[in-house]
């Protein structure tokens, strides 16, 4: 059995106060028992001195103590001393052996209270050596005669007298007492100890983060409290253990399901936080990789670009980093003393990207009556604006191209009129009427150019999408080819509809966009196919959509060119489109369109073996 310290001292401490209480009470016991037998002497001292009384009654006057000589030998027999005197001085009867002078008992308080009331009680020492002895005293005769006393004394029953007899049942009563209070003690003790080790073992459970098991400690005592409380606080810290764990889990769904790139420091310029938008823009690996290896880094060791480090580098309560001042991207723009941009341009595996990063300080939130506190980090943010730059990019392009488109057939034109007004028309009217096709045809492409802008303008805003209806794949199909029949016997080509129409017949779409889209196609196939060619429209379906096809045998498109047709104004060398030039916009119609409608575009050509365009639009299961 092992006890501790605090044990053996409150054990120590529960001994000594219990062999305190005993002794106290012990002491009061033999108070007690010595009073009640000092009482019961008393009373039996009273009535044998009484009874003496009554036998020299008749004898008094004549001082005849021979009628009580038996009684008096019974009663010295029985350890009394029995005492007869006069008034005067005379002592009829004295067993006390010491010849005690009558004067002497005259004087004692008990003789004095007997001859003035009848009987008197003390406690005397020295009657029977040195223990105390009851004395009492009773008068005799009456106030005409003589008086006189019957004294009687025997000794006391004192605790201390009877020590020895007591002393046994004392001491195995103490011993008894002790032992049961070790017993108990070291009984409670033991238990309690045991509580507190569960409790103790809780608590620390608790302050280790162990929230799965629950103390059970039964009874209403101070321990079943404390193991409830116990209960309570375990149960209230899971419960915001599992709400901090939702909104941590949350907040990590949110950062990996952002398209912006997060990146938080400390204030030792070591990233505790990098989401996988950040890995992905950064090139820094793969966005489901490994994340930890970069947590707890310094930010030199983990982001190569030193723009990047001066954004997370900088010193917290300083002036912030103005944008672009390093990058050199344009004039400084500080968007607060505590938010620095930069702009950019990365180069990975995907091609270049353009990034724009913003820092600020992370600060803890203060009380609402107060400041927040100072800096504990750096937080960046990391946005993809790519496509932003390339819409700027095609913005500026498609005003540049439209310029030159434009002016060069208003030169043609203005050089051609000015031409025509130097001329002398009776004169040279065949020359003046070829300056005038010259006019015609720069005119005629310009009002082309401007209807394929209308075109283009009314696409984007995206009315014609909305535009649907159920639409008869036959009639569709019919009226392409009748639209094209005049230039294609014009040029001699050989056309060809293949159409399997199979379950669905129907296609549900925005008719102006898909018309757009066909004659873009075959419009393009028609004038870049030599004559004699082949034009070829194939239309088939298939589960969930709907796809055409515009083929060709013409020049085809070199590979270089492949990926640029679909931009607006580009255009393939002049050649390969003989003396009709187009506006540049055909292809570029047919993409924004198709992307309208919500479908795709691809395109498959070789030089001198034609081009297949191949257009699929998504169509319901069950069409209107």
């Amino acid at each position: 059995m092992k006890l501790g310290g605090l044990s053996w001292s409150w054990l120590g401490g529960i001994t000594a106060a219990v062999i305190l209480a005993l002794g106290v009470s012990f002491w009061l016991f033999a108070c007690e028992l010595e009073r009640l037998r000092d009482e019961e002497l008393t009373g039996q001292l009273l009535s044998e001195a009484r009874l003496v009384v009554h036998a020299l009654r008749d004898d008094w006057a004549a001082r005849d103590a021979r009628p009580i000589a038996g009684m008096v030998r019974a009663l010295h027999d029985e350890g009394t001393d029995v005492a007869v005197l006069v008034t005067d001085g005379t002592v009829l009867v004295d067993t006390t052996g010491r010849g005690a002078a009558a004067e002497s008992l005259l004087q004692q308080p008990e003789v004095k209270a007997a001859l003035r009331e009848g009987c008197g009680v003390s406690t005397r020492s020295g009657v029977h050596g040195v223990a105390p002895s009851r004395a009492v005293a009773v008068r005799v005769g009456s106030d005409a005669g003589e008086l006189g006393v019957v004294w009687l004394a025997r000794p006391r029953w004192t605790f201390v007298s009877h020590a020895r007899s007591f002393g046994r049942v004392i001491g195995l009563v103490g011993l008894i007492a002790v032992a049961t209070v070790l017993g108990l003690g070291i009984a409670l003790t033991r238990r309690w100890a045991g509580l507190l080790r569960r409790l103790a073992r809780a608590a620390q459970g608790l302050a280790e983060g162990d929230l799965s098991a629950r103390t059970e400690i039964a009874g209403a005592d101070e321990f079943a409290r404390l193991a409830q409380s116990l209960n309570e606080m375990r149960r209230r810290l899971l419960g915001h253990v599992e709400a901090i764990d939702r909104q941590r889990r949350m907040l990590e769904a949110l950062l990996d399901q952002l398209e912006e790139g997060v990146i938080a420091t400390d204030d030792q310029r070591r990233i505790v936080m990098i989401n996988p938008a950040a890995l992905r823009l950064l090139n820094l690996g793969p966005p489901d990789g490994d994340r930890d290896r970069f947590l707890g880094k310094a930010v030199e060791e983990c982001l190569p670009q030193h723009e990047l480090q001066r954004l997370l580098s900088a010193a917290p309560d300083a002036p912030a980093l103005q944008a672009g001042q390093a990058a050199g991207t344009g004039p400084a723009e500080a968007a607060s003393p505590t938010v620095a941009e930069r702009h950019l341009r990365i180069e990975g595996s995907r091609g270049v990207v353009h990034l724009l990063a913003r820092a600020s300080d992370l600060r803890p939130p203060g009380p609402a009556d107060q400041a927040p506190g100072a800096s504990i980090g750096r937080l960046m943010v990391l946005t993809d604006v790519s496509s932003l730059r390339r819409a700027l990019d095609m913005q500026t392009d498609f005003v540049a191209n439209a310029s030159h488109e434009l002016r060069t057939p208003l030169s043609s034109i203005r050089a051609a009129v000015e031409t025509l007004l130097q001329m002398d028309l009776s004169r040279d009217g065949a020359e003046a009427g070829r300056f005038i096709e010259v006019i015609d045809r720069h005119s005629a492409r310009l009002a082309a150019m401007a209807a394929d802008l209308l075109d283009l303008s009314r696409i984007q805003g995206a009315g014609a999408a909305r535009q649907k209806a159920a639409l008869s794949l036959d009639e569709e199909l019919g009226e392409l080819t009748e639209r094209f029949a005049e230039a294609v016997r014009a040029k001699g080509l050989h056309w060809e509809v293949d159409w399997s129409p199979g379950e669905r017949r129907t296609l549900v779409v925005s008719r102006h966009l898909l018309r757009l889209v066909l004659d873009n196609l075959v419009d393009n196939a028609i004038q870049f196919t030599e004559p004699g060619g082949h034009v070829r429209v194939v239309c088939r379906t298939e589960p969930g959509q709907v796809v055409f096809e515009v083929a060709d045998d013409g020049c085809g498109i070199p590979e270089a060119d492949q990926q640029r047709v679909f931009e607006r104004f580009y255009q393939v060398d002049r050649a390969r489109g003989g003396t009709r030039r187009g506006t540049g916009l055909g292809l570029a119609i047919v993409r924004d369109a198709v992307t309208a409608m919500g479908g795709s575009v691809k395109l498959q050509s070789r030089v001198g073996a034609g081009t297949r365009v191949t257009v699929t639009i998504a169509q319901p299961e069950a069409p209107a």
